[in-house]
């Protein structure tokens, strides 16, 4: 009597599938297992790492808060000399972070207004160098204190140009009349009175609507 044959179900045509795939990745397995185990261990390291590195990067920031906060308090009590120090701590110990970026800025602003004029200078120089336009606001600060230290150094000429230079980037800024009557004021002083005069004559027209034009109305009245 002939022996009847059974028709294989589609569940086990599946199941018989999925058996020779996990062979198939055994094998694989089994001939690879050495590239496989330091690609893991290599994904294993790289997560540790990054999660290393973030923990360090939260417990620097949280330090470098900690030593800048008193610094912020000295300067706004006029306190320049006591500020320096602890701005220098935070430029020193946590470069990088985002807090090194402002503490640049404030070391060379306390520098300024102690009259060291050239380490202020340095400093605002090294904003410039180290980070660049990482900050918009400080890197104006940074471009306003260099001018600033070349009018108090009694380089007027130099001075008057960086001034322009801010006020001619962004013309239609609210800063941009303030630096063109520093860059005036500049200008008289270094004896150019025909380019102070243009510019005054400049804020009049151009920003009649603001105090500077006020102040430069009076200015004109001086040359």
């Amino acid at each position: 009597m002939a022996r009847t044959r059974r028709r294989i179900s589609r569940r086990e045509m599946k199941e018989d599938r999925f058996i020779l795939w996990l062979y198939e990745v055994s094998n694989e397995i089994d001939k690879h297992w050495k590239p496989l185990t330091a690609a893991v261990v290599l994904v294993v390291v790289c997560v540790a790492g990054w999660y290393y590195w973030s923990d360090k990067q939260t417990g620097d920031l949280a330090e470098a808060g900690r030593i800048f906060a008193p610094g912020q308090t000295a300067m706004q009590d006029n306190r320049y000399e006591d500020a320096i120090p602890i701005f220098e701590r935070v430029v020193n110990e946590f470069g990088g972070t985002p807090l090194a970026l402002e503490a640049t800025i404030e070391l060379a602003n306390a520098c300024f207004q102690t009259g060291d004029f050239e380490k202020a200078r340095t400093y605002y120089q090294a904003y410039l160098d180290d980070y660049g336009a990482e900050d918009a606001y400080f890197q104006l600060a940074a471009r306003s204190g260099l001018a600033a230290c070349d009018e108090e150094e009694e380089k007027y000429g130099e001075a008057a140009n960086r001034y322009l230079a801010l006020a001619e980037e962004d013309p239609d800024s609210f800063l941009a009349p303030g630096f063109l009557l520093d860059a005036a004021r500049c200008y008289t002083a270094a004896e150019d009175k025909e380019q102070a005069r243009a510019l005054y004559d400049r804020i009049v027209e151009d920003y009649e609507a603001t105090p500077y034009a006020r102040d430069a109305q009076i200015a004109l009245t001086a040359l």
